[in-house]
């Protein structure tokens, strides 16, 4: 009795003391951030539960060794056999593959964002052409399945009202999501594990989907031969186990393993110039690879964690971002607004154009009216995916009183 008595005061011991120790190292770690978080605070427009949020958000992010709790965290998911973290605010479906979902009954009324396009349109009609790309959902119908417990958040029911809401407005709409059951795609290979998004091969497909819509709906004639379409005519570099998707970097290396990466680039010379407003005075400039694909994003694969792969095409999210092909001067001139789908299907569908303007409303402060009037676009295209149909991404549009 008396000697496990004195193993629990040990262990007690023990414990408190790496308490004290892993404090101290924090403390030493994170006190310097902290400062720094609040001197740099906006008293005047955020108030002080503004600042309690960002100091824990801040001391969340900076603990020691963060990383490490995250993967062993999610490695006793692993061996437990749980298909759900965090209060399934991640969860895993049968194949394996992470969603974010939530638990709910119904689908959400699209019928504000639905709204907002068709105000958009009639905005800037006779100065371009405005229709709609919807990118697939990573849970896909007929294909996709849940454990029993799990709940599904009716996305694709969601985006079933938007296209319907669409079509009452006549508003032209292409819904990739009907096309990818028939495209000859392994569906258990259509979107990155760890990430909510599609695989590069999967948005190179789209592209070249797209552009045949665009020829059927439109009289356009883009690719008609096909070269832009075939893949034999790319350098495809397959980088192994080097990216942590978005809910990846939640549940750590061990919960769900790492994706591989496929960078897709042409083997044919290509000419361009880019510049966003990362850096409105930096161009970038040559060849696909040169001008539209960050490297430093590639060598930095040894920080899982810290490095979001899938922004390797055009350096990801900026507010703006132009695109200029100067090899295809007499092609359409399109402007994307968009969320992070359209990223590498921008990449893919600018050989095939002159120009793309690329729009992120979540970053965009300009007028979305003078961007369209300012420019000679041929279309303006809306893309966003159908877990992001909410007012945040449809800042445009918005009937005034």
């Amino acid at each position: 009795m008396k000697k496990l008595l004195w193993k629990k005061r040990i262990t007690t011991v023990l414990f408190l003391v790496f308490i004290f120790i892993f404090s101290i190292i924090n403390a030493r770690k994170e006190l310097p951030i902290l400062v720094e978080k609040i001197q740099t605070f906006d008293f005047k427009e955020f108030g002080i539960n503004d600042l309690i949020s960002q100091i824990n958000t801040t001391i969340n992010e900076n603990v020691a060794g963060r990383y490490g709790f995250i993967d062993a965290y999610g490695y006793m998911q692993k061996v437990l056999d749980k298909h759900e973290e965090s209060n399934f605010e991640v969860v895993k479906d049968t194949e394996g593959k992470l969603h974010y979902t939530y638990f709910t009954d119904k689908a959400d009324d699209t019928s504000e964002v639905t709204g907002r396009v068709h105000n958009y349109a009639k905005q800037i009609e006779g100065k371009s052409k405005l229709l709609v790309v919807l990118p697939p959902e990573k849970y896909i119908k007929g294909h996709t399945q849940f454990p029993t417990g799990i709940p599904y958040a009716m996305t694709n029911e969601t985006a079933d009202n938007y296209v319907s809401q669409l079509k009452a407005y006549d508003i032209p709409c292409l819904d990739l999501r009907e096309g990818l059951l028939n495209s000859g795609i392994d569906l258990s290979n259509a979107f990155f594990t760890t990430d909510h998004h599609w695989k590069i091969e999967t948005a190179f497909w789209a592209a070249s989907e797209f552009c045949s819509w665009m020829n059927d709906t439109y009289g356009e004639h883009i690719d008609e031969d096909g070269y832009y379409s075939d893949l034999s005519n790319y350098n495809q570099i397959t980088y192994k186990n080097i990216l942590l998707g978005s809910m990846g970097r939640k549940t750590g290396r061990y919960y769900a393993g790492a994706d591989d990466f496929t960078l897709i680039y042409p083997a044919f010379p290509t000419n361009y110039k880019m510049t966003n407003t990362i850096d409105d005075s930096l161009e970038y400039g040559g060849r696909f690879e040169e001008a539209l694909v960050a490297t430093p994003v590639l060598r930095s694969s040894d920080k899982p964690f810290d490095t979001d792969i899938y922004m390797a095409y055009l350096y990801g999210n900026p507010a703006f971002t132009h695109i200029e092909n100067l090899d295809n001067e007499d092609g359409l001139n399109i402007c994307l607004i968009k969320d992070s789908f359209a990223v590498p299907f921008a990449a893919f569908t600018s050989l095939r154009c002159h120009t793309i303007d690329m729009i992120d409303p979540r970053y965009y402060e300009g007028d979305y009216v003078d961007a369209v009037m300012e420019n000679d676009y041929d279309y303006v295209i809306v893309m966003i995916s159908p877990q992001d149909l909410v007012e945040e991404f449809f800042p445009f549009g918005v009937e005034k009183d």
